[in-house]
């Protein structure tokens, strides 16, 4: 049986290399976003370590903490996390969830959690060891579906594990004399927002998060890079790739009507793939898909020859007692009152 771990909080400046250590490390872990995620919900970041009776480290996470005013307890969030290293045993795992059921039973916080696309475990070996731990399957987080490209292959194998109807469109848009031209997020913040909003407009799409919200994002752990197709001078579209450890992701893209009649969407994502490639990251983070509402961004994401990948989770685990009640109480009349306005 393995021993139980400690749970230990940490000081966020200790984060970045205490994260550093785990190959799951994503975006949605690293000190800078997760901080500016905390702040514009009125949250607070806390980091915290697992470790065995050797002192090692064997997981960690940074949990965003939302307390009820008045109450002093609330919902404690893990996005892409608990960080563990991929040779973490089932056994181990156990070990980490119940650290962090006692960590809710004694905070008093509801806590949920999806672990990371990029640690690709089994779901249903995952779910069982929840289960085992008390905790549930919960529908107030968002599943996490996406496609994962391996970018430690070589180009030539990339190429090939294109879908036909994806490979062609890609060879017509390398051969019309698109350009491309790569830029840290603060040097063209402007210029990629000025070709989002027309595509924004156009489309009347609002994501849940604006990209705005990225632009002004600078830390130890987080890069922010924009890749622009150009032709004749001018932008016909744009991708921007987050960056975390060894894991790249897509998180926003625009493409003009130009840019499409080039097929300038396949450009940028292949050009992307190689960036991430070309930068010593191990996987690139399609940035999610759901065939239910957006069957044909799903369909172009799934044709690039990556793996779809489902992350483990959301699971919820609630502490016994009146409190739970209240907060999900809570909870309930916040969703209902946002969702009004």
């Amino acid at each position: 049986m393995t021993q139980p771990l400690t749970l230990q909080t940490v000081a966020a400046e200790d984060w970045p290399r205490i994260s550093a250590y785990f190959r799951d490390l994503t975006y949605e872990q690293t000190l800078t976003y997760a901080q500016a995620a905390a702040q514009r919900i009125g949250a607070k970041a806390q980091f915290v370590t697992l470790s065995d009776q050797a002192g090692q480290s064997v997981a960690a996470a940074c949990l965003r903490l939302k307390p009820v005013p008045g109450l002093g307890r609330g919902i404690a969030w893990i996005a892409a996390g608990p960080l563990v290293q991929p040779d973490t045993t089932s056994e181990k795992l156990e070990a980490v969830f119940a650290a962090l059921r006692a960590y809710a039973q004694q905070s008093g916080h509801i806590l949920r959690m999806r672990l990371p696309a990029s640690a690709l475990r089994d779901v249903p070996s995952v779910d069982q060891i929840a289960a085992a731990a008390g905790f549930v399957s919960t529908d107030r987080s968002s599943l996490y579906r996406t496609v994962i490209i391996d970018c430690d292959q070589d180009e030539d194998t990339l190429m090939r594990a294109l879908h036909g109807k994806w490979r062609n469109p890609l060879r017509n848009a390398l051969k019309s004399g698109m350009e491309l031209e790569t830029l840290p997020i603060a040097e063209c913040a402007d210029r990629f927002h000025s070709l989002y909003q027309q595509v924004q407009a156009a489309k009347g799409f609002s994501p849940d998060i604006p990209p705005e919200f990225y632009y002004h994002l600078n830390g130890p752990d987080f890069s922010h890079a924009v890749l622009f197709a150009r032709q004749d001078g001018s932008d016909v579209g744009a991708m921007t790739i987050g960056r975390a450890g060894t894991n790249g992701v897509y998180l926003f893209g625009a493409t003009s009507d130009a840019g499409r009649r080039l097929n300038a969407g396949h450009y940028l994502m292949w050009q992307a793939i190689l960036h991430c490639k070309a930068h010593g990251l191990r996987w690139f983070d399609l940035g999610g898909i759901d065939a239910m509402t957006n069957p044909s961004v799903t369909r172009f994401k799934l044709r690039t020859g990556g793996t779809e990948v489902t992350a483990a989770g959301p699971y919820e685990f609630q502490p016994p007692g009146l409190t739970t009640a209240l907060i999900r109480t809570a909870e309930t009349v916040h969703t209902r009152m946002k969702a009004r306005r």
